[in-house]
């Protein structure tokens, strides 16, 4: 079990977003998104347990990163840029920024997009704005770049894919509606790298805003406070009746 101070629990910027949700109602301090995101902190802080999870989605992200870096260095061009491993921290948060660039004022985070409809519907979502502030602040730089990139799938992914229907159909590879399915799924891989470089990324910037820094701040602190109120339950014996 975790002997350091309570009062010392940092908040990963990936979550912020959670943390910044605010209450359905103006009586509370604290949202129940913000309480899940606190008591999952809290379960692997104390007690060391967490539960991994890998879709697709996020194995093609871990996969296919060099690839991604490979198309904005492509697109973009500029200062050569390298996969920052550094973990930053201050009082309040932590994070790893992927790219923190040298001769710009921008610090930069690689998002690879699962397919060409992920792709088309990637958007400027609010835990990648919390993020990107948390990022500014542990870095001091003042201005985001959000890339999403579009690169083809591995084949191991494709390939696991295509199992999936391979089981659903019998195992027969002879039967037409799995032929159709594997088919459309190879296609929708390979036209991936078929599409001009510059179709393949979308950028979203926006600058530090160091008020939303104090509004994160504030939502810690909360935090904080229900994160020193949890316990495991403690079962009460029955009081024994007289004979």
């Amino acid at each position: 079990m975790n002997s350091n101070p309570k009062s010392e629990i940092l908040f990963r910027c990936s979550r912020l977003g959670d943390l910044v949700t605010e209450p359905r109602l103006k009586s509370e301090a604290i949202s129940e998104t913000a309480k899940t995101l606190v008591r999952n902190v809290w379960l692997q802080k104390e007690f060391g347990y967490k539960e991994d999870v890998m879709t697709d989605e996020m194995l093609k992200g871990h996969i296919c990163e060099q690839d991604s870096l490979g198309l904005v260095k492509q697109v973009l061009g500029g200062e050569f840029r390298v996969k920052n491993t550094l973990r930053f921290r201050n009082d309040y948060i932590e994070g790893t920024p992927d790219i923190i660039l040298k001769k710009q004022d921008f610090v930069e985070d690689v998002k690879t997009s699962y397919n060409l409809r992920t792709f088309t519907e990637a958007e400027l979502i609010k835990n990648y704005y919390w993020q990107g502030q948390g990022y500014m602040w542990l870095t001091g730089k003042t201005k985001y770049r959000l890339m999403y990139c579009l690169v083809p799938t591995p084949e191991e992914i494709v390939t696991e894919q295509k199992k999936r229907w391979y089981f659903k159909f019998n195992c027969d590879e002879s039967n037409p509606h799995y032929m159709e399915m594997a088919a459309q799924i190879e296609h929708n891989n390979n036209l991936i790298s078929k599409l001009p470089a510059e179709n393949r990324i979308k950028i979203f910037e926006f600058d530090f805003e160091p008020e939303k820094i104090e509004v994160l701040k504030a939502k810690i602190l909360v935090s904080r406070q229900y994160y020193n109120t949890l316990k495991l339950p403690m079962a009460k014996r029955p009081i024994k009746e007289h004979d």
